[in-house]
């Protein structure tokens, strides 16, 4: 019988300490890498996030350079933050309203505008018109300014986690004629 006791060893095993002190490590690993994680889910969130609004301003704005080159510039209007100007919408002389809106900069008439409708959030909308002697107006018409050459637009987009920030500016050319 002593000869099978003598293999046993008092260092053999670990004791009680060993256990807590490598189950404490493996927890706070674990926890860093948890919270890594969550981090990096949240990061790819917002930079989600950013990216849909980039991608809906690119889209509104191209379809704005699309309304504005088949523009008639004669039509256009300018009064109390809403510019209105006759374009061809769904292949038809139609015209069209931007104004903000409830925290939004809106193009109306929504029900037959292929791309974007509207662009949220935005805190402020600026409409400009630069006339042919480069002369920038806030109303339109005007008894003496020459004839609107281009429609300036500028958004300012409010600070908000996760989302577009800044201001925004547009520069769209009118035609020179309309053709109906």
């Amino acid at each position: 019988m002593d000869a099978g006791r003598r293999g046993l060893n008092a260092d053999q095993g670990f004791s009680l300490i060993e256990v807590i002190v490598s189950l404490a490590i493996v927890s706070l690993v674990s926890l860093a890498g948890l919270t890594l994680v969550d981090t990096l889910a949240s990061l790819q969130s917002r930079i989600g996030s950013r990216y849909d609004g980039l991608q809906d301003l690119q889209l509104i704005l191209s379809d704005l350079t699309d309304d504005f080159a088949q523009a008639d510039p004669a039509s256009l209007t300018l009064d109390t933050g809403a510019l209105t100007i006759l374009t061809k919408v769904c292949g038809a002389k139609q015209q069209l309203t931007l104004a903000m809106v409830d925290g939004a900069l809106r193009r109306k008439p929504e029900d037959c505008l292929n791309g974007a409708t509207s662009v949220f959030p935005v805190s402020e909308v600026r409409f400009t018109i630069i006339d042919s002697g480069m002369t920038e107006w806030t109303s339109w018409p005007s008894d003496e300014a020459l004839r609107p050459r281009a429609v300036r637009i500028d958004m300012r987009m409010p600070e908000q986690p996760g989302a577009l920030t800044g201001t925004v500016q547009g520069l769209f050319d009118l035609p020179d004629a309309f053709d109906p």
